[in-house]
């Protein structure tokens, strides 16, 4: 029987290794709920992404053309023929439409030589014009306008279908007493249309007059049928003209200062410089701007959208939430150095004192946001109250304590997870958000805290 040796080894307790790393696993686990916990009750900060901006302050108000129109009425009744292009210059005594009894030339309409009309350049370039004008004033609300742009498009292009049938009258020298010609009285400018505010001057316009979705406007073209003593056309012989708008008080102040005013009529390549007068009438503000050409460009037009050029902004919007103020030193730029091989002047030196207690020159970074007639805006943070700051070149001294301050505006930067401070200059305030310079050290799409009062400079916000 062998006998057991005595053993040395002593066996340790498998369960005692399991304890320990559950101890350092419910250490971590302990540390993330707490983390978890902590984030949950953290108030969330918010960012806001900037965005550049084109805003304008000008004035945009509706117009009503107010010309001397001159109606001319037939004497007789029966189918019109129109010679001319509505729009078209006419000399006195010029004819500019017949009244046909019978209708015979109307009909002459479905001969062969009526088919094949083509439209010619300057007759898509006035149908593309309409179009055009329609789609850029174009709105839901005003849907009723819709029907006046139908009349308008009809219009022209009946005014081209009609105008072989034009021609062939011409030709024709058996004209019997069926046909009565109409002349022109004046010279001036032909339309084909009338809409009630023929009569209307500058004087009796009224706030109603500028209710648009009861304006209604009657055009006219060839192959119509008109009775005795009713209108078939007018002529506009001036180029003098007005466009009354009416304006708020709040307007009328912003233009109180002005001589002259820079406009824009129907969103159109090029800007008008006119004077103005303001007319007050039981309460109502009017502005009234005489013209003295032009008037041919809009003689289709009762209603223009007239825009007065006042200032424009260009630069970043930002939320007036996101805007904080902060004191800054001004500090005289004399005082700024080079540090090392830089050309960079954003150092300064200050007295201090060495591990010893001996007296020393050290030399600091410059938080520097501006400058200003021959100062440099410098972050206060820098520097200690106590603190005297030296010019080695002339050893003059100058305390902190003596610096001036100022308030600046800025936001806070958060591309980077901190809230780092930088200057911004307004361009233009608003009731929600403003207008900033590009020209600083905000950029476009970059991600600024939404509410300033949230965070503290330097603070981690995620």
């Amino acid at each position: 029987m062998k006998k057991k040796k005595n053993s040395n080894v002593i066996n340790l307790i498998k369960d005692s290794k399991m304890n320990v790393a559950i101890i350092i696993f419910a250490a971590i686990l302990l540390y993330v709920a707490i983390s978890v916990v902590i984030s949950m009750k953290k108030e969330p900060v918010a960012t806001y992404k900037v965005g550049d901006s084109d805003i304008s302050d000008n004035i945009s108000c509706t117009g009503i053309a107010i010309r001397n129109e001159i109606v001319v009425k037939a004497s007789r009744s029966g189918y019109i023929t129109y010679f001319t292009r509505n729009n078209d210059k006419v000399r006195k005594g010029s004819a500019v439409c017949t009244i046909d009894d019978t209708g015979s030339i109307i009909s002459s309409s479905e001969s062969p030589e009526a088919e094949g009309i083509t439209l010619t350049q300057k007759d898509y370039q006035e149908i593309r014009k309409t179009i055009s004008l329609y789609k850029t004033n174009y709105e839901d609300i005003d849907f009723y306008k819709v029907y006046n742009f139908k009349d308008e498009i009809s219009s022209k292009i009946l005014d081209v279908a009609n105008q072989v049938l034009v021609d062939k009258l011409h030709s024709d020298k058996k004209v019997g007493s069926a046909f009565q010609y109409m002349y022109s009285p004046v010279s001036g400018i032909l339309c084909f249309y009338t809409d009630g505010y023929e009569n209307k001057k500058v004087e009796n316009i009224t706030a109603a007059d500028f209710n648009a979705s009861a304006y209604v406007k009657n055009s006219f073209a060839s192959g119509d049928i008109v009775n005795s003593d009713s209108v078939v056309y007018k002529m506009v012989e001036d180029e003098k003209w007005n466009i009354v708008c009416k304006l708020s008080k709040n307007d009328v102040e912003r233009l109180k200062e002005k001589e002259y005013l820079e406009i824009n009529i129907n969103n159109s390549n090029f800007n008008l410089y006119t004077s103005f007068e303001i007319i007050e009438k039981t309460g109502e503000y009017f502005l009234n701007i005489p013209m003295k050409k032009y008037m041919s460009t809009f003689a289709n037009e009762r209603f223009l959208n007239v825009e007065i050029m006042l200032d424009s902004y260009e630069g970043l919007k930002i939320p007036n939430s996101s805007i904080v103020r902060k004191k800054v030193y001004l500090l005289p730029k004399e005082y700024a150095a080079a540090g090392g091989n830089s050309s960079n002047k954003n150092k300064v030196y200050r007295q201090a004192v060495d591990s010893e207690g001996n007296p020393t020159i050290e030399q600091i970074t410059l938080d520097i946001y501006d400058e200003r007639d021959g100062f440099l805006l410098v972050n206060p943070d820098t520097f200690k109250s106590t603190d005297v700051l030296v010019q080695l070149d002339t050893n003059n001294h100058l305390s902190v304590s003596l610096l001036a301050s100022d308030d600046i505006n800025g936001v806070y930067l958060a591309n980077e997870g901190v809230a780092q401070f930088i200057e911004v200059k307004v361009e233009r305030p608003g009731d929600e958000f403003t207008v900033v310079s590009t020209g600083g050290s905000l950029r476009k799409y970059d991600n600024i805290i939404m509410d300033s009062s949230k965070v503290k400079e330097n603070q981690t916000i995620y």
